[in-house]
């Protein structure tokens, strides 16, 4: 998938290089424009930190979006290119208990990869469902109704995002079998504007567990992880009359560490709708994204992960995000 056998064939090579550290899950969240500013949580390990620990994280997402369509009372356009870099921060705070802090960045462009993901399409035979027939490089991230509500994004905007605090407890672990369970919990601050759609207008609500069992194999290390959980938020500044308050949040991932510095996984996303009254199921249908990548060791307490995420489940997540994650240990 696109650069998914490059993204492998570079952390492959890296692990004689490199320094060990323990996998955890992909940094990864549907990112669409419609979705981005409400406070859908990525997947946080299971694994609390200990007293006095401190992990810096670095995140850049390259989002592509192109999905287009009318219906009877409706029309839809999200073709654009999305920047989004996060910077994040959580401590442990002792009792098994850790809190931290992420602010987005977030810009809204036309950007430049509609050349490059066209030949990709080409190249694996995949459709390109009317990219190819639009005009390169727009941004318009659109959705209309006859009632006149709507909101539309056709010029570039950059700015902060929405602001999320973050808390978590180790409620259970069983370090004979090496399994863990962390309940976790996210308040999303609408500091973003959401005119410029930088942020959604609401104040969310997010509580999950996260799980994981690890298991030593042959191979290197095998993990099974997971979480679900559930997000409630306001009404909102964009579509408040369509917003579901209430939506269900899954994932699941495994990951193989064979050398304790390098590790591969394979991670899905998904969530139940966030609007209802749509035809379009990139508004009103679970929505389901897939990741392929992994993480190499870069020092003692510093981890590189990258990956390729595509929307299994399609039009209800981007086209395709190149993502990148840099985090340290202190």
């Amino acid at each position: 998938m696109r650069l998914a056998f490059f993204i492998t064939t570079l952390l492959w090579l890296l692990p004689t290089l490199t320094w060990g550290f323990a996998l955890q899950p992909l940094q990864t969240r549907n990112l669409s424009p419609a979705v981005l500013g409400f406070g859908l949580p990525a997947l946080a390990p299971a694994r609390v930190l200990d007293t006095g620990s401190l992990r810096l994280q670095a995140t850049v997402d390259i989002v592509s979006n192109f999905t287009e369509g009318v219906r009877s009372n409706e029309a839809l356009r999200f073709d654009g290119e999305t920047y989004r870099l996060e910077l994040a921060g959580v401590y442990g705070i002792g009792d098994d208990f850790e809190i931290g802090v992420a602010l987005p960045l977030l810009s809204h462009r036309g950007g430049s990869l509609d050349s490059f993901i066209e030949n990709w399409h080409d190249f694996f035979g995949l459709p390109q469902g009317g990219r190819d027939r639009a005009p390169r490089n727009r941004l318009d991230y659109s959705y209309s109704r006859l009632d006149g509500s709507g909101f539309r994004r056709d010029t570039s905007s950059s700015g902060i995002g929405d602001l999320s605090l973050q808390a978590a407890w180790q409620c259970w672990r069983d370090i004979r079998a090496d399994r863990r369970l962390a309940l976790r919990a996210g308040l999303k601050i609408p500091t973003g504007d959401s005119d410029r759609l930088l942020g959604s207008g609401s104040w969310d609500l997010a509580l999950w567990l996260s799980g994981e069992q690890r298991w030593a194999t042959a191979a290197g290390e095998l993990l099974l992880y997971g979480g679900s959980g559930v997000l409630y938020g306001t009404d909102g500044d964009l579509l408040p009359d369509q917003r579901r308050n209430l939506a269900g949040t899954v994932s699941l991932g495994l990951g193989l560490q064979p050398w304790s510095r390098f590790g591969l996984q394979l991670q899905f996303d998904g969530h139940t709708p966030l609007y209802e009254q749509s035809d379009f199921k990139e508004l009103d249908q679970f929505a389901g994204q897939l990741a392929i990548g992994g993480s190499v060791g870069l020092g003692p307490a510093t981890v590189l992960e990258a990956a390729v995420v595509e929307d299994v489940v399609v039009d209800t997540a981007p086209d395709v995000v190149f993502h990148l994650a840099l985090r340290h240990r202190f």
